[in-house]
């Protein structure tokens, strides 16, 4: 599936010229199943705190721009997760032993902020699929501590109107064996939920060791927004952010507020010459995101 003739969507330049000698150190908190997960914590004297959710086969170090940014300018503290399975966290990689364990893994993380920042004002933030799990999470109606949620080109489904065919190359998917398994979901039966069901399109000449290049069935469905999008949206009563790049390669921008907008109030921002990985590390994104926090909180 992934070879070294594939080139992928994607410039992955634009990561390449982070600045990873400043990523804060790792820090570690233990899951309710006890598995280690790893986040990096950019302090600031601030009563904002923005929790920051890797995309897909990604970790966490992308954000070091965006957090960096917020936490040198004391407009908040960022605690930026790498997901179990991804990064330096703990369980397998590409996979969680049932689904919804990223959604408890979250709330687990969640308890652990809110011990230290008891007052402060709380932000989901997630970038592609990381974007798709904070909606996911707010469809759960679990935790209504959370103040306000920040989109960055989210993953809303593979077959909304956001998203382009495979993602626009990014990814291949099993269809036999997903239609396979979610037909057993359905009736209860969650055997062979650890199949991998999705690839990712990364040529070799840009891995870094760091990437999940596979994802289970159970990882793939707990990593997204439900079947009833619109449910999940209409849990976020919040302030919201939704922002892509006019040059997105897997999403369709002009198409989130059409998506989102009557089922969830939000800002919706397309911006002019940036990309999928941009969005994230450019630094009109991070002036956007900033400017929308202060305004908002």
């Amino acid at each position: 599936m992934n070879n070294q003739n594939e080139t992928g969507p994607y410039n992955f330049g634009e990561l390449a010229a982070i600045d990873y000698n400043t990523v804060r150190p790792p820090e570690s908190l233990a899951a309710r199943d006890g598995t280690l997960l790893k986040f990096r914590h950019y302090p600031a004297d601030a009563n904002r705190v923005v929790v920051a959710l890797n995309g897909s086969s990604a970790d966490g170090s992308h954000y070091n721009p965006l957090a960096t940014a917020l936490s040198t300018r004391n407009h908040a503290s960022v605690y930026v997760l790498d997901l179990r399975g991804h990064g330096l966290s703990g369980g397998r990689r590409g996979d969680v032993d049932y689904i919804g364990q990223l959604e408890d893994d979250l709330a687990d993380v969640l308890k652990y902020i809110r011990q230290k920042h008891s007052d402060a004002k709380l932000v989901l933030l997630g970038h592609s699929s990381g974007g798709g799990l904070a909606v996911r999470y707010a469809g759960s109606k679990r935790d209504a501590d959370i103040h306000g949620y920040v989109l960055l080109a989210p993953f809303l489904g593979a077959t909304v109107p956001t998203t382009r065919p495979a993602s626009g190359g990014w990814t291949t998917t099993d269809m036999p064996k997903i239609m396979e398994l979610a037909q057993r979901a359905a009736r209860g039966d969650s055997a062979g939920q650890d199949q991998i069901v999705l690839r990712f399109t990364k040529p070799l000449s840009q891995r870094t060791g760091r990437e999940v290049l596979e994802y289970s069935f159970r990882m793939m469905i707990s990593y997204a927004p439900r079947m009833d999008l619109g449910s999940d949206l209409s849990a976020i009563h919040q302030p919201l952010l939704v922002m892509a790049g006019a040059e997105d390669e897997s999403f369709i921008p002009e198409q989130y507020e059409p998506t989102i907008a009557p089922h969830a109030k939000g800002t919706f921002k397309v911006l002019p010459g940036v990309s999928h990985l941009g969005v994230v590390v450019n630094p009109q994104a991070i002036e956007e995101v900033d400017a929308w926090l202060t305004a908002n909180f």
